[in-house]
């Protein structure tokens, strides 16, 4: 035997904290997760529950963001299947729409202008004195509503006791 090898320590293993983690896809992870809630297969997945699953994350995520989604739920998928499911027709225009979506929010201009309701310094002349609202009693109410109608609210009842 070679001696050099022979007066070498047991090689040792690194603690746990330096050594390296298992790559995550935290896109995966997150599809499984809104595909088990709703009683889905993530694999084999279906074009169809990719779209719903973008359109779903249109709320909380930017269309690049949903774009890098779907990546990275394709990558762990075609490993798994060897299907391609972002080069769906289904999936390519759902994302399409997505971005056609954002572009048009972006450059449609705003319904009120912000100094409309921030200036609050200068007192529009223009601007009516506004009258009190008069509160229309319940009789009121019930006469509004038509002659034997049903009500939207119950009658009131008293409670009377009762003498012995």
């Amino acid at each position: 035997m070679n001696r050099q090898f022979q007066d070498r320590p047991p090689k040792r293993r690194r603690p746990a904290k330096h050594r390296p983690r298992a790559v995550t896809n935290k896109a995966w992870e997150q599809f499984v997760e809104w595909c088990q809630s709703r009683g889905l297969n993530p694999v084999p997945a279906n074009p169809w529950t990719v779209a719903a699953f973008a359109r779903w994350s249109e709320s909380t995520h930017r269309p690049a963001a949903i774009r890098k989604l779907v990546a990275g739920i394709a990558q762990i998928h075609e490993g798994k299947t060897r299907k391609r499911l972002e080069r769906h027709p289904l999936v390519e225009r759902t994302l399409a729409m997505i971005d056609a979506k954002a572009e048009a929010a972006k450059s449609s201009s705003k319904l009120f202008e912000d100094d409309d309701f921030l200036d609050d310094e200068k007192p529009k002349a223009n601007r009516k004195a506004a009258k009190p609202k008069v509160q229309k009693t319940l009789a009121t109410k019930r006469k509004a509503s038509g002659p034997g109608g049903l009500s939207a609210q119950p009658r009131l009842v008293s409670r009377r006791k009762l003498k012995r």
